[in-house]
């Protein structure tokens, strides 16, 4: 058995017929070959790379797809590695092979300095096996347009159509965003002109006519609002704003993003936001019974190096310390117990110790615990949790924070 990066594009493109296999979902095998010599040839860009486990006779069984991304972690940027596809022909499963792979990709993540690696799941519960757990919630609230009457919108509105509102875009968005744990670090290429009206970071989920509204005062831009319309079983005359992207800097820009809408309310029965966990429009409705939230995970996610995750973390202000053992059975170098001291927030040193732990919990439980899903409270309800000691200095240290994951 033989696993290593590929190089070439006729492995590139044996990958793809093996994701296309394992997937059954058909495979254009014209489209593939074309696509694969031109990004060996340096024709097309290639943005990720692809791994493969190959048998005793050099046949490739196995195949990784992944990509590199850079995100905002406690406020400052760092880069993670996605996995984008992971594959198997039908005949060599269940000889462990996926992994044998995985292990692999993951050790070498950690080598180059990810501190995460990241996923969007067909299963969690398979990739629980390898350290990953849902790391982000996604919150989709519904109500009627009628509910949104006491707002109003305060700030001027423009539409984005021009490619000269793109640096103000990305300014705006990182303004808003650079805080907020797992947020992509986004470039001007990344706001790209989809001809329908509006720019904005174009998503292959999202699908029909959008738009995108831009909020303003005197001090500049505070929020954007992208949307699309879905109708109605009525017809075209009548249907839904579902907001694919929501950006803003305060409570006042985000009622006024609100009162913008309301405004739309002859072509609107119902509106659909996706907002942060802290923003229940329950709380904000006249009859908060109308407001219907729906919980979501959507991205999972594993630490690969402990120490430099626990050297990054915002730790408390005043001095303390505290020892905390990490278990991951997958990649067992990736875990252990660790004495945390810190003077400040910047001042924080990490290293390896033989002391009884304050507190022990999992690689799946670490990582949530270190991009802020929950705080120590939630933390004491996960398998495998056990603390010890300094329980006021720990619920200082691991706090529920908001992560912002595209």
């Amino acid at each position: 058995m033989e696993i290593r990066k590929l190089e070439h594009w006729e492995e590139w493109f044996e990958s793809d017929r093996i994701i296309g296999t394992s997937f059954l979902h058909g495979w254009d095998e014209k489209r593939s070959e074309e696509l694969f010599r031109k990004q060996g040839s340096g024709e097309e860009p290639r943005d990720e790379e692809a791994w493969g486990l190959f048998d005793e006779s050099s046949r490739m069984q196995t195949s990784f797809v992944t990509s590199t991304r850079k995100v905002f972690y406690e406020g400052s940027v760092i880069p993670v590695s996605e996995v984008n596809m992971v594959a198997s022909l039908p005949e060599a499963r269940g000889h462990g092979g996926v992994r044998a792979l995985m292990a692999a990709v993951l050790r070498d993540f950690k080598a180059r300095g990810d501190l995460f690696a990241v996923l969007h799941p067909f299963s969690f519960a398979f990739y629980r096996k390898y350290g990953f757990d849902l790391v982000t919630e996604r919150l989709t609230q519904k109500f009627p347009v009628e509910e949104l009457r006491n707002f109003s919108c305060r700030m001027d509105v423009r539409q984005a159509r021009s490619e000269s509102e793109v640096p103000a875009l990305l300014a705006l968005y990182e303004r808003c965003v650079h805080d907020k744990n797992l947020a992509d670090v986004r470039t001007e290429k990344d706001f790209v002109y989809r001809g329908n009206g509006e720019y904005g970071a174009a998503s292959w989920l999202q699908k029909g006519q959008s738009y995108m509204y831009i909020f303003s005062d005197a001090r500049g831009d505070h929020a954007y609002l992208k949307f699309i319309f879905e109708p109605g079983p009525d017809g075209p005359f009548t249907g839904d704003l579902r907001a694919n992207e929501l950006v803003f800097d305060s409570p006042e820009a985000f009622f006024s993003v609100l009162g913008f809408i309301y405004g739309l309310r002859a072509k609107l029965k119902q509106v659909i936001l996706e907002v942060p966990e802290d923003i229940h429009m329950a709380f904000l409705l006249p009859e908060c019974d109308h407001a219907e939230e729906t919980l979501g995970g959507h991205l999972m996610g594993r630490v690969l190096d402990v120490k430099s995750v626990l050297e990054r973390m915002k730790q408390p202000e005043r001095n303390g310390s505290y020892v905390l053992r990490v278990e991951d059975s997958f990649l067992p170098e990736v875990g252990g117990t660790f004495e945390v001291m810190y003077r400040s927030r910047q001042a924080v040193s990490v290293a390896r110790t033989d002391q009884v732990p304050d507190l022990t919990v999992s690689i799946q439980t670490f990582s949530q615990l270190s991009l802020g899903l929950y705080g120590l409270p939630g933390a004491l309800y996960r398998p495998g949790t056990v603390l010890a000691g300094k329980k006021e200095v720990l619920e200082r240290v691991f706090t529920r924070k908001i992560i912002c994951a595209g």
